[in-house]
């Protein structure tokens, strides 16, 4: 599902969490960076516009992998970033952090 971004500053050309916007206008499949964008006040359309952007509760020290990652990217860690973490490496980055 693809989304279209507009950023909150007028023009603005860069990447943000690995989306390349061009004059504040960018598109993106990637759930993870669209869940940020919502969060920081980015305008998002397409895909399931009504949909509020998901909230992921800080999971137990001992979850999985798997369960450590969506909540750093929910926390605005881009996918790769996460990916390249241990469950203990982001138990550690994350510990006493409430979502």
């Amino acid at each position: 599902m693809s989304y279209r971004i507009t950023t909150p500053v007028d023009g603005y050309s860069g990447d943000v969490v690995g989306v390349a916007f061009v004059d504040g206008q960018a598109t993106t499949d990637d759930e993870a960076a669209v869940a940020y964008f919502r969060r920081h006040g980015y305008t998002v359309s397409g895909g399931d516009e009504d949909q509020a952007p998901a909230t992921v509760e800080r999971p137990a020290r001992n979850a999985s992998t798997d369960a450590w990652r969506a909540y750093a990217i929910a926390q605005g860690m881009t996918s790769d970033e996460a990916a390249a973490h241990t469950r203990d490496e982001l138990v550690a980055l994350y510990d006493g952090v409430d979502g």
